[in-house]
């Protein structure tokens, strides 16, 4: 019998918590909504996607990392020429659809796209190109962009 009051104080115990627990998250949740929504109202504006430093404009999507055992630049005066590998865990079409819509922002004129089992994408700018190799494969994607000078 001296269980029962012991076991009815614990359940008591225990669901107190509960709502305590309940109205701390509804609390949380509340002020997050708060801020995020200042935070996306004090901005205005998307931040701009970071470029590749060796050419300064070709954004490239942040969820790329670079593989510099698969990359190279070269500079001469008034030249900078190369190819940069990147891999990451984002479907073809996202990064064909991101280049797509960033390039032109970077002044990039889109000459051509082919598209098989890759997407290969073509751009233009002053006495430059650019061909964006996008390829998809079980878990990555990998993308393989080569600049140089124009025809």
């Amino acid at each position: 019998m001296r269980t029962l009051p012991v076991v009815l104080f614990s359940l008591a115990l225990m669901l107190s918590g509960c709502e305590t627990m309940q109205n701390m998250a509804k609390s949380s949740d509340s002020g997050s909504a708060k801020s995020s929504s200042a935070t996306a109202q004090d901005s205005g504006k998307a931040t701009p996607p970071p470029v590749i430093t060796e050419f300064g404009d070709i954004p490239i999507p942040p969820e790329l990392k670079r593989d510099d055992s698969q990359s190279f630049v070269y500079e001469a005066p008034n030249v900078v020429i190369g190819v940069m590998t990147y891999t990451g865990r984002v479907t073809a079409p996202s990064v064909s659809e991101f280049f797509r819509g960033q390039m032109p922002e970077q002044g990039w004129k889109f000459v051509n796209a082919y598209k098989d089992n890759d997407i290969d994408l073509f751009f233009m700018k002053g006495n430059r190109s650019c061909q964006i190799s996008i390829k998809p494969s079980m878990l990555t994607t990998k993308v393989i962009i080569k600049v140089g000078p124009s025809g």
